[in-house]
């Protein structure tokens, strides 16, 4: 019968698993994804509207409303593993998982950049016509900076519709895409919106700590 092995050499080795454990798989998000990967935002997508709120709050801030013209009223970051939660929730229910993995595994993934701009008091003017036609968005300029600043590949905005503004919106919803590969996982990213009054918000996300 073969000894049982050195009691402290068992210690030191249950410490190093423990150890590893504690380590995460990898730092900021991963592109590709895996099969797991995968799933595991398709269910998120298709599950409860608690548990994907709970995720995607860690890729949105809301600045500080500034004093005078529009309102930055959230500032968020979609990386390829958020990417895929989000287009979950547009799917079809006959759209199960295995369908989700042949469709984005081994793709490449997206990143994004999303601003919700409202109205306020002092803005807009009453007399922009930016905002009678609806693209009042483009006055917005949006930087994306990480060691250098970013170029994105498109820029696409959608008024926010009410029936309680003359105008018919109390704001733009605008998406900045980017090419993923020239985004760098594991550092930090600063995204700042200039307004049309020239006005600056930053808002600064650790994408190390995102999925």
């Amino acid at each position: 019968m073969k000894p049982w092995p050195n009691f402290r050499f068992r210690i030191s080795a249950l410490a190093f698993v423990l150890a590893l454990a504690a380590v995460p798989a990898s730092l900021g998000f991963n592109d590709p994804l895996s099969p797991e990967a995968i799933r595991e935002a398709y269910f998120l997508g298709v599950g409860s509207y608690e548990k994907r709120a709970e995720l995607l709050e860690k890729y949105v801030q809301h600045p500080p409303t500034l004093e005078t013209g529009p309102d930055v009223g959230a500032i968020e970051v979609e990386t390829p593993f958020t990417c895929i939660v989000e287009a979950m929730t547009q799917k079809p229910m006959r759209y199960h998982a295995p369908d989700a993995e042949q469709d984005f595994l081994g793709k490449p993934g997206c990143f994004k950049v999303r601003v919700q701009i409202y109205f306020t008091s002092t803005y807009p003017d009453a007399k922009a016509t930016s905002v009678t036609l609806g693209d009042f968005w483009r006055d917005f300029q949006i930087h994306l900076k990480q060691k250098k600043e970013i170029e994105s590949r498109s820029v696409q905005g959608m008024p926010i519709y009410s029936d309680e503004t003359i105008s018919g919106y109390i704001g733009a919803d605008i998406l900045v895409d980017y090419d993923e590969t020239k985004i760098d996982p594991g550092s930090l990213a600063t995204v700042k919106v200039v307004t049309p009054d020239g006005q600056e918000v930053e808002a600064t996300f650790d994408l190390g700590s995102l999925r």
